[in-house]
């Protein structure tokens, strides 16, 4: 192995020179036991002139697993390889590891060496006895070294001199192992935990609150030293929807049997609330509870015991629920029952003066189930429809631009119908909190004072009737049925209020040619030739329409079959942003517009030209003919957009005529109704989108704007009604329970008559009920 000259250059060693510079593989150094006046500096020089004795010349063909240590000198005679030891732990000396690393060659030559060399003891581990003794093998130089040592050092025996103590044996890898685990145990001593954000707190609760049960949970955050990227998680596939067929049958099934309940809960609603009148005026009823006290709690008792045990459907969708860790509206009427149930009792045993509340959980539970009703019967209507003639005509859905009227498809109306609305959503996360409030500060009232606590439950139940609104199982359920009442009439149908929410959320709707002028709204009004055929006008014309995918196209047909013409093949088409097409016929520039398209493109007009609506067509730069469009306005497109323009709906044109533009619209509908008028680009873009299939949030099965109108306003007039109630109904929740609290914690159980009570709860009631109903109309 040469010597390296070059030293910015990193050598590069493999394993046969290691071993052909140091030696065998079979052999590893090791040191042995020597005695301490062996490794004294005195010994050195003494030991120079035995090795410098050795033979200098070495045999031709010597093996080449001559050792180490006769090739250096100064080497002391305690290093020597270790037979079967791994390579990895070698433990070489120190000036070895620098000489070989530090210059890439072998080893200095003889005089270069210093003439003292410090050995440097590495700790290593005990070895056996077997182990410990010399190679049975050894060189030349080995042998003529220890002929000529003197014969008194009695020392080598391990008989007679005393085996000193060293350290165990450690490898240069357990070494740093052990120093890099103490340094980082060290740091992370100092290092404390790093408190999240109190925003990425709430939104863990938030998520964990209406997230599924069966969703997988939100993993727990881990220091790292940096981000790694969240890889996406594939979405679960959807269950397969049902037939509609099918769906229609659940859904008449499930309408069925809630109206049955409905029908026989409601008589206990009504008794309860008889009696809660009576008793709060005072007829007749003070006297009957003067004569026999225990009716006073065997009564409403009874029919509150009634009632729950008829509404079955209520108790399976609590369960429902709070299998999911959810507490709705239904828990929570079930919860005040019971807690009702316990005062009647606890009248009917004597005490107390109050009648118990018993009318206000009745009718909560009543309202539940009409709420279930409400919700299953807009589910009927819109399947209903769905399953009339298979697929329907047209849908819509949601796009960038807004809302849009595509070709229609099914697939995906039942999923959009069963999501639930933001009453529910609310519902969630207010009526834990509902619940835990009115129980704490019923705790309150009745521990909080002197004495003992009269009629505990009977302060419960005040508390949980005034601060669970009545109007919070309608709140959502009763616009979208309305809604849909009043589209069903229209051959129309939304899809739960998520279709709802998502087709009224930019407040913009896509309108087409079509849309604005339906057909026979739109005739031929006369034809002008100037200097050229009228079979290859009308060739030329019903040729660039039909490239173009214009609304004129049926009219130019009909001219074409009238003139005997044929349609022919138009290369290069091309849309201009000033109100035209071009295009080449048979080697023919030909262009299709406006009067203002043919000035701007240098075609000469007549002068005394006063068609605002017409169609000019020129060959190469000269006019041969100007078709003369007549456009009648609809009334029921008149309607579509003075509604729009109440409701704040902006019409988005997505037209392909030049001649369809916010001044056209203005002046024949004689109203402004503001369109957006993008470019042609844009309109070409949004005119190609009403052809495909999106996901259908509403089904509509007529034609034109009115119907399309009606759908897109009513879903928002509906989105409003159910916030608005929502917010309504928690707002009646909270001054009621503000209200129950302070009236019995002043003692004032009086002013919490069950008539009191039922007027109040009907008040917040009714609001839900107006807003409800106005949303049909518009």
């Amino acid at each position: 192995m040469e010597h390296r000259e070059d030293h910015n250059e990193i050598p590069e060693f493999t394993l046969e020179d290691i071993l052909a510079e140091f030696g065998s593989g079979s052999d590893l150094y090791r040191t042995e036991d020597l005695p301490a006046e062996e490794n004294s500096p005195e010994t050195a020089p003494a030991e120079a002139p035995a090795q410098q004795e050795a033979p200098a010349e070495p045999e031709p063909h010597a093996e080449p697993e001559t050792s180490a240590v006769a090739e250096l000198p100064g080497k002391p005679e305690g290093l020597r390889f270790t037979p079967g030891a791994d390579p990895v732990d070698m433990d070489f000396p120190a000036e070895v590891l620098e000489e070989v690393f530090s210059s890439g060659g072998p080893l200095l030559p003889e005089e270069d060496q210093p003439p003292e060399t410090q050995i440097i003891h590495f700790p290593h581990q005990p070895v056996s006895e077997e182990e410990g003794k010399p190679a049975a093998e050894t060189t030349a130089t080995e042998a003529s070294s220890e002929e000529n040592a003197p014969e008194e050092e009695p020392a080598e025996e391990p008989q007679e001199t005393p085996e000193p103590q060293e350290a165990p044996k450690v490898s240069l890898e357990q070494i740093m192992n052990d120093t890099v685990s103490s340094v980082l145990e060290e740091q992370e001593d100092g290092i404390l935990e790093e408190r999240p954000p109190l925003r990425e707190v709430l939104r863990h609760w938030w998520e964990k609150l209406t997230r599924p049960r069966s969703a997988a949970p939100i993993p727990q955050d881990t220091e790292t030293l940096w981000e790694q990227p969240q890889e996406p998680q594939p979405e679960p596939e959807p269950d397969p929807e049902p037939d509609m067929d099918v769906a229609v049958r659940a859904e008449k099934r499930r309408c069925a049997r809630l109206k049955r309940q409905c029908w026989c809960v409601l008589p206990e609603a009504v008794l309860l609330t008889v009696l809660s009148v009576l008793d709060g005026l005072g007829l007749y009823i003070p006297r009957l509870w003067a004569a026999l006290p225990v009716l006073r709690g065997i009564i409403p008792g009874g029919s509150l015991l009634l009632a729950l045990a008829l509404s079955g459907r209520v108790w399976r969708s609590a369960r429902k629920q709070l299998s999911q860790r959810r507490i709705t509206c239904e828990a929570a009427a079930l919860l005040a029952s019971l807690v009702c149930l316990g005062d009647c009792v606890y009248a009917a045993l004597g005490y107390g003066e109050q009648l118990p509340l018993a009318a206000v959980p009745v009718i909560s539970l009543l309202l539940c189930l009409w709420g279930q009703l409400l919700a299953a019967k807009a589910r009927l209507a819109g399947f209903r429809l769905a399953d009339l003639g298979g697929e329907p005509p047209y849908n819509v859905s949601v796009t960038p631009a807004g809302a849009c009227k595509q070709q229609g498809t099914a697939e995906g109306f039942y999923r959009l119908s069963h999501q639930p609305d933001v009453s529910y959503r609310w519902q969630i996360i207010l009526t834990p909190l509902a619940l835990a409030a009115a129980s704490i500060l019923a705790a309150v009232v009745c521990f909080g004072g002197e004495g003992q606590p009269v009629r505990p439950l009977w302060i419960w139940s005040a508390l949980l009737s005034g601060g669970l609104p009545l109007a919070l199982p309608v709140a959502g359920t009763l616009p979208l049925s309305s809604l849909n009442r009043r589209l069903n009439r229209s051959g129309s149908a939304v899809a739960g209020y998520a279709g709802a929410s998502a087709i009224t959320a930019a407040r913009r709707m896509v309108v087409t040619d079509d849309d604005l002028f339906p057909p026979g709204t739109v005739s031929l009004n006369g034809l002008k030739l100037y200097g050229e055929e009228i079979g290859k006008v009308v060739s030329y014309a019903a040729t660039a329409a039909q490239a173009a995918g214009s609304q004129l196209t049926p009219l130019f047909d009909q001219l074409l079959a009238s003139e005997g013409g044929t349609h022919l093949h138009l290369e290069d088409l091309r849309f201009y942003e000033d109100g035209g097409i071009g295009g080449t016929i048979r080697g023919e520039s030909v262009t299709m517009g406006s009067a203002y398209f043919m000035k701007k493109h240098h075609v000469s007009l007549p002068r005394d030209l006063k068609l605002k609506t017409g169609v000019f067509l020129a060959v190469d730069g000269q006019l041969i003919a100007i078709f003369a469009i007549k456009y009648q306005p609809s009334r029921n497109v008149e309607w579509a957009l003075r509604a729009m323009r109440r409701n704040r709906i902006t019409p988005v044109l997505a037209t392909r005529s030049a001649n369809i533009t916010p001044a056209l619209l203005k002046r024949k509908f004689r109203l402004d109704a503001r369109p957006l008028y993008p470019d042609i680009s844009t309109r070409l873009a949004l005119s190609e989108l009403t052809e495909g299939r999106g996901r259908p949030h509403a089904i509509i099965y007529r034609d034109g704007l009115m119907a399309f109108a009606e759908t897109v306003i009513g879903s928002r007039r509906m989105r409003r009604a159910v916030r608005d109630g929502t917010v309504l109904s928690w707002l009646g929740g909270l001054s009621g329970l503000l209200l129950a609290y302070y009236f019995t914690s002043v003692g004032a159980f009086a002013a919490l008559s069950a008539l009191n009570f039922l007027c109040f709860l009907l008040l917040w009631l009714l609001t839900v009920l107006l807003l409800a109903g106005l949303v049909r109309h518009y």
